[in-house]
């Protein structure tokens, strides 16, 4: 949650928000913006601007992005399509029409005129480029291959009642919680009631694989067999179950007229593994799941179906989070009346863990991007087992102590999800200048998805080279080149790193630039 949206980001996006200003919102949560309002008006007309303009005004990219699917490092999904619209009529695509030849007796040639605009976001066109989002207006009936269609809880901040279901509050309480706002107990089972917390509770608890199609049916999805198959990937599915149903109605009502066709009696959404999908009947009965080759009309092509039900509520049950570290806009959901004190989740820049030395326990200390012991005059000098942990939190690698990997990746991932005051706070409380990831990189070769010209010096005072080479010969300039980073390579170079170095494959940054923006022309 804290990598997704971290602290700085929430604040100065919020900030913005609340003072009307989409733009500086978008530019505070790394989204890049390619939105020309006049241009939406010539193609698609003036009541098209207005819809576009009222989601540009509720915008919210710093909650969209905890959304957003995530591969196995939390990265964005690269190269993925996001629809966001409030758009309430199912999108349609445009008959063609015929227009006239300017010669005599010539039949003219057929137009498709425009159909629903629509904002779009993209992710990078790569897990590793930096975690920023690219925002443009597109023609949903010319959208190809596959795409993701979000609902407006996840990403806009005028749907408070719609956020408020889907994080599991009824009129009365919080799921997990009585109505007076204490949390249940641990042994306590989930409620009896009928309302949404009560439903929230019981289609997420425990279950035993015998169990899942009755749950399952209790949230209006049928099997469409007895497949012993079906408990395994309904229990992989159980996370979604929540707004499951509701979110292929969504979906089915915006998409059905755009990607089934005339004569089907349903839309198949497949999910993007196992080769499950669900059909969703016109006549509007229970929903059907059930597995490629069924006889289904062809699927449609909304890719990452099955949005998971958010656990907020459960971090506040079990005390990992308050009510003022809640995003604003889950606050304003959960608690309204409720005036937030907002405090955001931080990282405490100074852990303690003890590690095996000999015969003995003794503590390794962290300070930010470092660590240290009070044991040993020169531990490392030494062969013991403080000694391979200050070694193995520069460089990684095997036998490393298990807090030492946990702390590498926390202060890499900071840097990843561009968390720029995270990685100040580290550097700030101690700078490990051999510090290195699994790639062999420094923190100044992920200065691309950091605001570099706060974290730049900052850095360079910490002694972090520019000319430090990862296992494959770049230098921080040479990753800068490949996220197209351009003012980052300005800045790089203004302040002394070498623009003729060349990668062990020869490559010099330039040239690693100019394939970084056919790619970015391609996707």
């Amino acid at each position: 949650m804290a990598y997704a949206s971290p602290a700085g980001m929430i604040r100065a996006a919020t900030a913005a928000r609340l003072a009307g200003d989409w733009r500086a919102t978008s530019t505070a949560a790394a989204v890049d913006v390619h939105v020309d309002l006049r241009d939406v008006q010539a193609r698609f007309g003036a009541d098209a601007v207005a819809m576009i303009e009222a989601d540009l005004a509720g915008f919210a990219p710093d909650l969209l992005r905890r959304h957003l699917p995530r591969n196995g490092v939390a990265a964005l999904v690269p190269g993925m399509t996001v629809v966001l619209s409030r758009w309430p009529e199912p999108f349609r695509a445009p008959k063609p029409v015929r227009v006239p030849g300017r010669v005599f007796r010539w039949p003219g040639r057929l137009v498709r005129p425009p159909g629903t605009p629509a904002l779009v976001v993209s992710t990078p066109s790569s897990g590793s480029a930096a975690q920023r989002l690219a925002l443009r207006v597109a023609d949903v009936s010319r959208l190809s291959g596959s795409w993701l269609d979000l609902p407006t809880w996840a990403w806009h901040a005028g749907a408070v009642a719609e956020r408020r279901w889907a994080y599991g509050a009824s009129e009365q309480r919080l799921p997990w919680h009585h109505t007076d706002g204490t949390p249940y107990h641990q042994e306590v089972p989930p409620s009896a009631d009928r309302d949404r917390a009560a439903e929230f509770e019981r289609l997420l608890a425990a279950t035993v694989p015998g169990k899942m199609f009755d749950l399952f049916r209790s949230a209006g999805i049928e099997a469409e067999a007895r497949d012993p198959r079906f408990p395994g990937m309904f229990a992989a599915l159980q996370d979604r179950l929540p707004v499951l149903a509701a979110e292929a109605r969504r979906l089915a009502h915006r998409y059905g007229e755009l990607l089934r066709g005339s004569a089907s009696e349903a839309v198949a959404f497949e999910f993007s593994w196992g080769g499950l999908g669900l059909a969703v009947p016109r006549d509007g009965s229970a929903l059907r799941a059930g597995w490629d080759g069924s006889g289904w009309a062809d699927r449609a092509a909304v890719a990452g179906f099955g949005l998971a039900a958010p656990r907020d509520v459960a971090l506040l049950r079990w005390g990992v989070i308050t009510p003022d570290q809640l995003h604003p806009l889950v606050h304003e959901a959960l608690f309204p009346g409720r005036t937030q004190d907002w405090q955001p989740i931080v990282h405490d820049p100074y852990p303690r863990f003890r590690v095996r030395c000999g015969t003995e326990w003794h503590w390794i200390e962290a300070a930010g991007a470092s660590v240290y012991t009070r044991h040993h005059d020169n531990a490392e000098a030494e062969l013991n087992g403080c000694a391979r942990a200050l070694i193995g939190f520069r460089t990684g690698g095997k036998g490393v102590p298990k807090e030492i990997r946990r702390l590498r990746r926390r202060i890499f991932a900071r840097a990843l999800h561009g968390d720029t005051e995270g990685v100040l706070i580290d550097v700030d409380a101690g700078c490990e200048p051999g510090l290195r990831d699994e790639q062999g990189r420094t923190l100044l070769h992920w200065l691309a998805h950091l605001d570099h010209e706060r974290v730049l010096p900052v850095l360079l005072a910490g002694g972090l080279s520019l000319e430090a080479r990862d296992h494959d010969g770049r230098t921080p300039l040479h990753v800068a080149a490949q996220s197209a980073a351009e003012e980052v390579m300005a800045a790089l170079v203004a302040a002394g790193a070498s623009a003729d170095v060349r990668d062990s494959g020869g490559r010099t940054a330039a040239w690693l630039l100019a394939r970084a923006r056919e790619r970015e022309e391609r996707h």
